[in-house]
Parts: C-alpha cells; structure tokens; sequence
C-alpha cells in the first residue's frame, strides 16, 4: 500500500467482516478497536515492527505493522491500552487472514449525549 493509498478515506469495518470473507484480500479498510498481545521487535537493518491482536468487541485478528508504518505511527500507538483506528489492508488466505497496517492513531472516546462526567 503506498501512502496515497492511506491517505485516501477507506471503507469502516467490523473484524467479523475481515474473519467472515465479506472483505476481500487487499481491500485497504479502516478498523476500530483495541490492542492485546501486542509484541514489538527490532531488526537491525530496518527498524523496529509490531505484531499483536486487534480486538473489536469479542471478535480479534492478528496484525502486523512493519518498520515504514511502525515509525509512522509511533510505539505510543502500540502500546495504548485505549481505542484505536488502524489503516490496513486485509491479507491472507481465509484460515489465516490478517491486517497489514499502514498506519495507526488513538481515537478519544467521545462522551454520551445528555451525560456531564465532569462531575466529581
């Protein structure tokens, strides 16, 4: 994917989506969800990639997200605990279908209408 590609608003969709076929191979998507099992390496020639699982409610896919996007993105990305929106592409056969992410960026969790949490 070149980064045009990224920068080119992509379709939303769910992991369920991504595991049922319903996105074909290479589609570029966006995916919202969470972090988990998340392993950073570091190879000396090109820099340091990221390996884990993306979680969207009770479905998860593997990632990886390689030293270009990696340094893009940022190991604070990685390393969230919070929400995040991954750029990637879908990859792989059926059984073993995966993201390959370009970029990725926490998203704020926007407040419920009608609910004040700044109280204390």
């Amino acid at each position: 994917m070149s980064y045009d590609d990224a920068t080119t608003p992509q379709p939303l969709v769910r992991v369920r989506e991504v595991l049922d076929g319903d996105v074909p191979n290479g589609t570029h998507v966006v995916v919202h969800g969470t972090l988990e099992e998340v392993t950073v390496k570091t190879n000396e020639q090109t820099g340091q990639w990221a390996m884990g699982r993306l979680v969207d409610g009770k479905d998860s896919i593997d990632f990886w997200m390689f030293p270009r996007a990696f340094a893009r993105s940022g190991r604070s990305c990685v390393e969230t605990a919070g929400p995040i929106a991954a750029t990637a592409s879908v990859s792989g056969p059926p059984q073993r279908t995966a993201l390959i992410v370009n970029s990725m960026e926490r998203i704020e969790p926007h407040p419920e209408p009608g609910i004040d949490r700044t109280a204390v």
